[in-house]
C-alpha cells in the first residue's frame, strides 16, 4: 500500500452527535463559542483513530454567514472573528505533537447552491478577511473546501497566491465532467493546473461520483490528489441518517487508493470509527 496521510471526518456530524445546535447559515461556527470542550473532543477523537491532520472548526466562521443570520456588520465581523480563533486554538489544544492543523475556508454562501455566488466584490472581501485571520496563526494548511463555483475558485486562488501557508483546493462535483456549477472539469483543471495549487481533493460527493471523478481528474493531474467522500447515500441533501455501511465503505476507500491519492479522509456523515477504518487501509490490514 503507498502511504498516505490520513485527514480527518466530519466535526458537524460529530455535533449533531453530542446534541450541539447546528441553525444555518452559521452552521457549527457558534459550536466554536459555547462548545468548545465538545469541539476539543471531536478533534482528540479524530486523532486517536489515526487522523493525521484536522481541520479546525472555521467552515462558516464568517461575517457573511453571521451578517446572514441578522447580526449588525458589526457584530457580525466581532462574533465571526471570536468563532474563528477559538476554533483554531480548539484545534491547537487537541492537537498531538505531529498533528497537522487545517484551517477551513468554504464558499461565501451555500456551498451546495453554486447560484448563490455573491459576485467579486463580497468573495474578496470574504476570503481576504480569512486570510488575513489564517495569517496571524500557525496552522500550515489552508483548506479551501467543497469548492463548486469557477468564478469564486478562481478568486479564492488568486487571493491565496502569496501566502506563505500550503494552499489545498477541494472540489464538490455535479458529476464526473463538471464542477457543481457545471464548469467543464477540462476548465477547471486548465485554471488550477495554471496555478501553484499544493494540494488537489475532491470533498462532499458520495463514493460512486468520488471515484468516477478521480478517474477524470487523473487525466489532468497525477500527484498530490486526495478525496473525502461524504458518506450519504444521496447528493446534497444534508441528512446523513442513512450512511453508507463499513464493510461497503472500506472497500469503497480501498478502491480509490488506486489513484495514488496522497490524502485520504471522510466528509458528512463520519465518525473516528471511519477514520480507524482507513488507518487499518494504511497498516494494509
Amino acid at each position: 500500500m503507498d502511504d498516505f496521510l490520513i485527514l480527518d471526518g466530519a466535526v458537524g456530524t460529530q455535533l449533531e452527535a453530542y446534541n450541539v445546535p447546528l441553525v444555518l447559515p452559521i452552521w457549527s461556527a457558534d459550536a466554536n463559542l459555547n462548545f468548545q470542550e465538545v469541539v476539543i473532543k471531536i478533534h482528540k477523537a479524530y486523532i486517536l483513530a489515526g487522523a493525521d491532520i484536522i481541520t479546525a472548526n472555521t467552515f462558516r466562521s464568517t461575517p457573511w454567514a453571521y451578517r446572514k443570520a441578522g447580526f449588525s456588520n458589526k457584530k457580525a465581523l466581532n462574533r465571526s472573528k471570536d468563532s474563528f480563533f477559538y476554533g483554531i486554538d480548539c484545534a491547537f489544544k487537541a492537537a498531538a505533537t505531529t498533528t497537522q492543523i487545517a484551517a477551513s475556508v468554504t464558499t461565501v454562501d451555500d456551498c451546495y447552491l453554486p447560484e448563490n455566488f455573491p459576485g467579486k466584490t463580497a468573495a474578496e472581501d470574504n476570503y481576504g478577511q480569512l486570510l488575513d485571520w489564517i495569517s496571524q496563526t500557525d496552522v500550515n494548511i489552508v483548506l479551501f473546501e467543497t469548492m463548486g463555483n469557477f468564478e469564486e475558485l478562481k478568486i479564492a486562488i488568486e487571493m491565496s497566491s502569496n501566502t506563505t501557508k500550503l494552499i489545498w483546493i477541494s472540489l464538490i462535483m455535479k458529476d464526473k465532467d463538471s464542477l457543481l456549477d457545471g464548469t467543464p472539469i477540462p476548465t477547471v483543471m486548465n485554471m488550477i493546473q495554471s496555478n501553484n495549487i499544493d494540494m488537489l481533493l475532491l470533498n462532499c460527493n458520495n463514493l460512486n461520483l468520488t471515484g468516477q471523478a478521480l478517474e477524470e481528474i487523473v487525466e489532468f493531474r497525477h500527484y498530490n490528489i486526495g478525496a473525502y467522500p461524504n458518506l450519504g447515500l444521496k447528493e446534497y441533501e444534508n441528512n446523513f441518517s442513512e450512511i453508507l455501511n463499513e464493510f461497503k465503505f472500506k472497500t469503497y476507500m480501498d478502491s480509490i487508493l488506486d489513484y495514488k491519492l496522497s490524502i485520504l479522509g471522510t466528509c458528512c456523515g463520519s465518525s473516528p470509527q471511519h477514520t480507524k477504518i482507513l488507518k487499518t487501509l494504511k497498516q494494509g490490514i
